[in-house]
């Protein structure tokens, strides 16, 4: 596999973990799509290094959970960081 077309593999992965990332939590976030992008990638680095030294080489489903965990948590750190207000959808709100 040539440069180019490990970073563009690389690129989208990291796109997909950080949208569905985004995805699982509620509320508006303060990121665009770069920022999605350079959270998913350290989610999936992070949680495939992880994964790797749990479960050794056939953690593939470990390694993809851990990922969307870490991008989880990492959206919540960027909403923190940047002020995003915790906007829920209508009926998940406290009770009135």
């Amino acid at each position: 596999m040539n440069v180019v077309a490990l970073l563009i593999s690389v690129a989208l992965n990291g796109l997909l973990i950080g949208a569905i990332g985004r995805l699982l939590l509620p509320g508006r976030d303060p990121m665009g799509l770069l920022a999605t992008m350079g959270v998913g990638i350290a989610a999936s680095l992070g949680g495939g290094l992880l994964a790797y030294a749990i479960a050794g080489e056939d953690a593939w489903a470990l390694g993809l959970g851990l990922s969307l965990a870490m991008a989880m948590a990492f959206v919540m750190l960027v909403r923190s960081a940047k002020g995003g207000r915790d906007e829920r959808p209508p009926g998940l709100g406290p009770p009135a």
